[in-house]
């Protein structure tokens, strides 16, 4: 790695040894015969011994030592053997003015020496003023040092090949007499000087068919986070070219020098061109004559005739070695008005010539000139960096910040953009965290102004500052007014939008194309929208907002835009409207809330109707939010009601019931006071939906018999059904399920009648609630299938996800577990895609159950656990008390009786603050579970009794027939079997009348167990058979199982062993196959404790 690529890194060895060094080398000063030599010596040796005695500023001091000691290395190991003749003319040229370099440098060095002296107080005065300019000063001479080695090619081709910290460990081990060292040093030294006099000592170039050595590349960074591929591609395109011709392209910031600069270091095209590499700064290029006077420098030519062009082409045609030419930020000579053909011409010069290839960077989207031969395909423009590379490069600079849970956030804000990242992973390392950085950037609004500077390596706000105040862009005016409203859209500019948009903008595409070309604006190919990355766009919002004029134009469009696309749900074109919304979404979100501060009628009722759509696809209370504050300061009392309820609607599909009731009671009053029937019945059925979430299902029959008689008087058939469905909802919750189905299929009816296909499709759904309640598998597969459908017809993405966790309810009451974790999983992947976190966390709860029904009770209560949670944070009380039921269920399974009457009293507490009674008896239930595995029989008696109680006085038929059922099973473990049987054949008779078969099913298997105790064989046989033929009607295999283990010990009990070992396999590959280890491992033991000799007709299964 040579000096300059090294950069910072070989100065501490440089440093460290630089009194011995210095000591070497004046030695061999006094042995070196040219006197230009020997002046530069003893020149720069006098310079490094100042600088070794200042104070402040050691990092610049150092890097200007550094530079100095490879300097003189380089020339002392070269010319300590030759004479004043060996000398080439043109050498001796270069060595003069670097003397004259040196002279100037050291007058600066000496000045500034004066600031060093503590001893006297004009010295120590001095140097407080001038620390921070002697830092500029001392930088200003290492770049003179950098400047002159550019323009003398062959002595910075010297220092190219010198490896400075390794040449300085050299010479430290010859002056302390190291002579084993010092022998492997002579045959680096010799190897070096070889390579050097192939380039320095050499005949006059009239004499040699060779090109001057290159001009000295730039220091690169020690690595170029998240661009292995395109060095590799570049390099491979070039070297595989016969006259290579690229532009890296991409704004400024985004790293385009530096993967210049690694591509022109890269091995394979160093080995192709050699020395024949060249580099061009093109940025102080503000002429054409500037421009070719830089080519002319870069290419070492001296003296210059008045043409240099012809200079230049000269030197080109002197050789046939290919020839690399790297032309650093192209885009500030070919942008300069009135010269660009110029600059055209000598661009086109330079690669008519087949051996020398170009490499120019440049801030556009396309190579500058058709008319030269550029190879293809062409490089793409550059982009910000993929996600892990951008955080790769933050956390190089600090890498405490990968613990900071805002990292990827601040990232995606920066757009990935390279010279972003580093700027803000500065201010990391000084202790900033991203998370507070984030805020900055975003409290700023034109977060550019974070990075402060004039340099536009070293600020974002400069570089984009010098693409605005391009002459490209001057050129075109419009382009700024563009580049001003595409900055109002998050998302973008759709282009079919735009002319819309951006109607008063004249020269539209002549706009468009500048800015595409200034690389200020680019057309994403996934969404067809021009898009600007996010520095710009803050930097833009900021320093050049639109003007009152275009965004008035842009808020009537978007209006329109809505106005346009604004189907009702559940209409034929609903779908395709929603479609195309969605691809403006973001925009509008960002738009609407700025269109309607003025009180605009028209927009606010647009903002309405988008709500709406929000509503059905993705509820989200941001925009409806606006709508209300504006109508409250504007007044219009009629789009404060609508307002208002379609508040209440998104905040009530989002759980946050405590402020959709408070929305819907303020818009009934607005209704009433307007006169408004409809809308105050609307209202109520509002109210009524919050008061069944709930558990207030009294409260919530009253508000839907309310609503439904306003609109019986009214003859709105449509809020009748609305009403009807509500009133199901509230008959399925109590277990009434013949009431429930009997509400549901009228309101279909009309839904049917009316051609209302949103209404159908919930009736489906709520049947397929119905029959799942009964065990009626089949007919509920069928209506989730069918709703759907409908919902997928209607883009109603969350029916859909609705349907699907009814499926996986289905799939986890047959004890297909694997099948049910697929449907919760996909349904959560849709509610989560659409925001519903109430959603998210059913399908939280549910996948516990299957957990649970597996016996992994560990991942159950984790899936409990963060559905709790995730319903706490939307206030969810009901779905918080749900899960500490399920907790506790879970803990009775696992026999930890403490910790399950804790969650069950817990989540009583929570039933009854809420009302919700039917929630209190489900706990009480299953507090009396708890006692009767306890043994605490009384205990258990009272805690059902109150349970049963409760579901009468509910009227919920369904938690009487369990209360039944759970009589049944305390008599049985008391041995208080007539009570026992008595109780079953009860519950059984009840679940027959409402149709829950599984819950005949269950009662079957207890009658079977108290049949079996009482030797009652053949009964037990008949109730087992009956239970087990209805489960696998039903699908239920957890009960199959059951029924399965039953009659093996009942089959063991009458010594028919054969049956007994059929079963009890049977049995253990149903739980197995449910991942239900416990009872496969009862099963084994089971099946170990059959004499095997009695089973040659039946051979052990594998």
């Amino acid at each position: 790695m040579s000096v300059w690529t090294r950069g910072k890194a070989a100065v501490p060895y440089v440093v460290g040894g630089t009194k011995i060094t210095l000591d070497v080398l004046s030695k061999v000063a006094g042995l070196i015969s040219p006197p230009c030599v020997q002046t530069i010596i003893n020149g720069a040796s006098q310079i490094i011994t100042i600088i070794e005695g200042v104070k402040a500023n050691r990092d610049d001091s150092k890097t200007l030592a550094g530079r100095l000691l490879g300097l003189l290395t380089v020339i002392s190991e070269t010319y300590k053997d030759k004479t004043d003749e060996d000398v080439p003319p043109d050498v001796k040229s270069s060595l003069r003015r670097l003397q004259t370099q040196l002279d100037d440098i050291l007058a600066e060095i000496r000045e500034m020496r004066l600031g060093t002296d503590p001893h006297t107080f004009k010295g120590l005065f001095k140097g407080i003023l001038l620390y921070g300019d002697n830092g500029g000063k001392i930088r200003e001479c290492t770049a003179r040092i950098d400047w002159a080695m550019n323009v003398e090619g062959r002595i910075g081709d010297s220092l190219r090949l010198l490896d400075v910290a390794e040449d300085t460990r050299h010479i430290r081990a010859v002056v302390q007499g190291d002579h084993v060292i010092a022998q492997d040093t002579n045959h680096h030294v010799v190897a070096i000087h070889q390579e050097i006099a192939n380039i320095t000592i050499r005949a006059p170039p009239s004499a040699v068919d060779a090109l001057p050595s290159s001009s000295i590349i730039p220091s690169r960074p020690l690595k170029l986070y998240g661009r292995d591929e395109d060095i590799e591609d570049i390099a491979r395109r070039i070297i595989t070219t016969d006259s290579p011709r690229y532009a890296i392209l991409g704004p400024g910031g985004i790293g385009k020098t530096a993967l210049l600069m690694f591509v022109m270091d890269h091995p394979d095209v160093v080995e192709k061109y050699e020395a024949s590499r060249y580099f061009v700064q093109c940025e102080q290029a503000t002429s054409s004559a500037l421009f070719i006077e830089l080519v002319a420098k870069g290419l070492g030519i001296e003296e210059s005739s008045r043409d240099q062009m012809n200079d230049v082409m000269a030197r080109l045609r002197r050789g046939s070695q290919p020839i690399l030419f790297a032309l650093d930020n192209f885009e500030t000579p070919w942008d300069i008005v009135g010269e660009q053909s110029r600059v055209e011409s000598i661009l086109c010069q330079i690669t008519s010539l087949p051996h020398v290839g170009v490499l120019l960077t440049a801030r556009s989207d396309r190579p500058p000139s058709t008319d030269v031969p550029w190879s293809v395909p062409w490089l793409d423009p550059l982009s910000g960096l993929r996600e892990e590379a951008g955080r790769a490069l933050y956390m190089s600079m600090d890498p405490k910040a990968g613990s900071d849970g805002s990292l990827d956030a601040l990232l995606a804000e920066l757009s990935y953009m390279p010279l972003a990242i580093k700027l803000m992973a500065s201010m990391g390392r000084s202790g900033q965290r991203p998370t507070a950085l984030l805020q900055a950037w975003r409290d700023k609004a034109g977060g550019t102004d974070l990075f402060r500077g004039t340099d536009k390596n070293k600020s974002v706000k400069m570089s984009i500052q010098l693409s605005i105040e391009s002459n490209l862009m001057k050129s075109v005016p419009e382009a700024l007014t563009l580049l001003s409203l595409i900055a109002m859209l998050p998302a973008g500019a759709n282009i079919e939008l735009l002319p819309t948009l951006a109607r008063d903008i004249p020269n539209l595409p002549l706009a468009q194309a500048t800015l595409s070309e200034a690389t200020l604006a680019r057309v994403d190919d996934d969404t067809q929208a021009i898009q600007l990355l996010s520095p710009i766009r803050s930097y833009i919002l900021k320093h050049h907002p639109a003007s009152d004029s275009t965004k008035q134009t842009v808020y009537d469009a978007y209006v329109q835009f809505i106005i346009k696309h604004n189907a009702a749900y559940g209409s034929a074109s609903f779908l395709s409207d929603a479609r195309v919304l969605s691809t403006e979404e973001t925009n509008l979100e960002a738009i609407l809330p700025l269109s309607i501060r003025s009180g605009s009628h028209p927009a606010i009722e647009a903002a309405i109707d988008f709500s709406g759509y929000q509503y059905w696809t993705r509820p989200r209370l941001e925009v409806i939010t606006c709508v209300v504050d504006a109508c409250r300061r504007n007044g219009g009392l009629g789009l404060l009601a609508r307002g208002l309820k379609m508040s209440g609607d998104i905040c009530i599909s989002l759980a946050d019931y405590g402020e959709a009731r408070a929305s819907y009671e303020e818009a009934a009053g607005v209704y009433r006071e307007l006169g408004d029937r409809q809308g105050t019945a609307d209202c109520l059925i509002g109210l009524g939906n919050v008061h069944r979430m709930q558990g207030r299902y009294r409260e919530a029959e009253v508000a839907y018999q309310k609503a439904s008689d306003v609109y019986g008087e009214l003859g709105n058939r449509l809020g009748t059904a609305n009403c009807l469905r509500g009133l199901g909802h509230v008959h399925l919750a109590l277990g009434r399920y013949p009431e429930a189905e009997v509400a549901y299929q009228k309101a279909s009816d009309v839904y049917g009648e009316l051609g209302y296909r949103p209404g159908t499709a919930n009736c489906l759904f709520s049947l397929g609630d119905v029959h799942l309640a009964q065990g009626r598998v089949p007919e509920a597969q069928v209506a989730y299938e069918k709703a759907s459908d409908v919902y997928g017809e209607l883009g109603n993405r969350r029916g859909t996800a609705d349907c699907l966790r009814g499926l996986g309810d289905i799939h986890r009451m047959q004890g297909r577990h694997p099948e049910a974790e697929v449907a919760y999983g996909k349904a959560s992947d849709v509610h989560g895609e659409l925001g519903d976190r109430k959603g998210t966390a059913s399908c939280l709860s549910s996948l516990g159950d299957v957990h649970g029904m597996q016996g992994r009770h560990r991942e159950a209560k984790v899936a409990y656990q963060k559905a709790s949670d995730m319903y706490g944070e939307l206030g969810y009380r009901l779905g918080t008390a749900n899960c500490l039921s399920s907790l506790g269920r879970v803990h009775q399974i696992q026999g930890q009786y403490r910790e399950a009457e804790v969650a069950y009293q817990k989540a009583s507490d929570v039933y009854g603050e809420l009302g919700n009674r039917l929630g209190t008896a489900n706990c009480l239930r299953g507090l009396g579970d708890v006692h009767l595995m306890q043994g605490q029989h009384r205990e258990a008696e009272v805690a059902y009794q109150k349970a049963s109680d409760m579901y009468r006085e509910l009227g919920h038929r369904r938690g009487t027939a369990d209360g039944l059922f759970s009589f049944g099973a305390v008599y049985l473990t008391q041995g208080r079997y007539p009570e026992a049987q008595v109780a079953y054949q009860k519950a059984s008779d009840m679940y027959g009348e409402f149709g829950y078969r599984l819950g005949t099913a269950n009662c079957l298997l207890g009658l079977g167990e108290v049949h079996r105790i009482q030797g009652q064989y053949r009964e037990a046989e008949v109730a087992w058979q009956n239970a087990f033929d209805m489960y696998g009607e039903l699908g239920g295999r957890l009960g199959s199982a059951n029924c399965l283990r039953g009659l093996g010990q009942l089959y063991k009990l009458q010594a028919r062993y054969s049956d007994g070992y059929k079963a009890f396999s049977e049995a253990k590959m149903m739980y197995e196959g449910m991942g239900m280890v416990d009872d496969a491992a009862d099963c084994s033991r089971l099946l170990d404790s059959i004499p095997t000799k009695t089973l040659a007709s039946a051979p052990r299964l594998p």
